[in-house]
């Protein structure tokens, strides 16, 4: 069982009546550690002080070494610590704790720096962002996390005033940034649209991105989210003529590589010969559905062409809602050779469940449902007569429909991992750790990782007397490597 008590550095060396004030915590492993936030001049009362309600507590004092005060006189004035000072000695001394465990051997007093535990880092992210919930297994590194939060709060609770001005300011202009995002919420959320835009990407990104606003952890993320966005949308509204042309050439240039991929499959393609009858009948079904596709494209052509409008406008949202748009336009345009891909599907899965059934007929077996094996059975000639022909006819119109299979299978393999690069690219924007980017140009800044301690050796040994017994007190600082 130990004591630990943290104390800012420049407490160690302060030679005047001073108050104090912090939390005192008691660990599972039944370490007391007390946590020395701030100082005031010293105002002794008649009756304990207690300052809990501005979430610190008044811990003790720094004395002169001529107070001698007996310990009803601690417990008068409700200390928890007490330093003396003298003029001999570079630092205080500690000299009365309140809470001593019953086997006490030792006591550490850590210095530290506040500027430096305020802005620690874990992971990339900092401490101040962490949730309760990301418990770490070292005691030294929770002690470090909980000291740079309590440190934290008491820098929120200072200049109160200051803070209320710049915190209107800031809920202004919150809410004029979120504006927009208001307006998209009310429309996403209403009843007719939400059951057409469940399924969309743009949708699920709404979703996450709410999700990523409410938990508060990201905010350097969405601030760069929205600036990237509106970068975007300025480009695209002054430096682009008539973007919506290019999404008109994009849908048209698709088409045109549909209608040279099946003049390619047309022939012999690298040297497979595929059943002409068959693959007439894919080129014909292929070719009409393109050339409704492209009439529908044609009819929608004034509607398309505002598209980018509305990507444009998106951008005050910020750059991964226009990223989500750009993946539904993607799915949008890509509509037909998905359709494609389908029917092939459908047609490759029947003709091979076809082949494996008709398979065990040829060879004479069948399977029994009841054992649930393979056994051999006496089919009559003319049941072997008309599997032969049926698994005769597949077998060889297999292979033209294996081929049609592959190519759009690879093309919607192809869409799907270009979706899936925006989507990544998407989530990462919410997902990086800026802070953690932005700490080597961020001064006093340190991962928590870097942190060591270091002992201090006083001028001479230091040590509290408890129950006529002496318990050695050694000083550790708080370094950054």
């Amino acid at each position: 069982m130990s004591i630990k008590v943290y104390l800012p550095l420049n407490y160690y060396y302060l030679k005047k009546p001073t108050d104090l004030y912090g939390q005192v915590q008691i660990n599972e492993d039944n370490v007391v550690a007390y946590y020395v936030l701030e100082a005031s001049d010293l105002e002794f009362r008649d009756k304990a002080v207690n300052h809990e309600a501005s979430n610190m507590r008044f811990l003790g004092s720094i004395l002169s070494v001529d107070f001698n005060a007996d310990q009803n006189q601690y417990l008068k004035f409700n200390m928890r610590l007490c330093f003396t000072y003298n003029s001999s000695r570079a630092n205080i001394s500690l000299v009365y704790t309140g809470i001593t465990p019953e086997y006490l051997k030792h006591i550490k007093l850590i210095l530290y720096e506040k500027a430096m535990i305020r802005n620690l880092f874990i992971g990339g992210e900092s401490v101040n962002r962490r949730s309760t919930e990301h418990g770490d297994s070292d005691s030294g590194a929770c002690d470090f996390v909980e000291l740079c939060r309590l440190t934290q709060s008491t820098l929120e609770t200072q200049n109160i005033a200051g803070k209320q001005a710049k915190k209107s300011v800031l809920h202004g202009l919150t809410l004029i940034a979120d504006f927009p995002i208001a307006i998209f919420r009310y429309i996403a959320e209403n009843v007719f649209v939400n059951s057409i835009m469940v399924h969309t990407s743009i949708y699920k990104h709404f979703r996450e991105w709410q999700t990523t606003c409410e938990e508060g952890s990201r905010p350097p993320n969405i601030a760069l989210d929205r600036a990237l966005g509106i970068i975007l949308m300025l480009i695209l509204f002054s430096l682009a003529t008539q973007p919506g042309d290019f999404l008109i050439q994009i849908s048209h240039y698709v088409i045109d590589q549909l209608y040279s991929l099946l003049k390619v499959l047309e022939g012999s393609p690298i040297g497979l010969k595929l059943n002409i009858h068959l693959n007439n009948f894919f080129l014909d079904c292929f070719k009409y559905h393109i050339e409704l596709w492209s009439t529908f494209l044609d009819f929608i052509e004034p509607l398309v062409r505002q598209v980018f409008l509305a990507i444009g406008a998106f951008g005050c949202l910020g750059l991964t809602f226009q990223i989500a748009l750009l993946e539904d336009l993607i799915s949008i345009i890509g509509l037909h050779s998905h359709c494609f891909y389908i029917y092939t599907k459908v047609l490759y899965n029947v003709e091979r469940k076809g082949l494996s059934v008709l398979w065990q007929v040829v060879r004479g077996n069948r399977y029994n449902i009841l054992k649930g094996r393979t056994e051999s059975h006496n089919y009559m000639n003319r049941q072997l007569y008309l599997a032969t022909i049926f698994f005769s006819a597949i077998l060889f119109l297999f292979p033209t429909t294996l081929v049609y299979y592959v190519v759009f299978a690879a093309l919607k393999a192809l869409t799907f991992a270009t979706l899936s690069i925006f989507e990544f690219f998407r989530r990462q924007i919410l997902s990086l750790p800026i802070e953690g980017c932005m700490r080597p140009f961020l001064k006093g800044c340190h991962d928590i990782d870097c942190l060591q301690i270091k002992d201090v050796s006083p001028q001479e040994s230091a040590f509290l007397i408890h129950k006529n017994q002496k318990i050695s007190v050694t000083v550790y600082k708080i370094t950054a490597v």
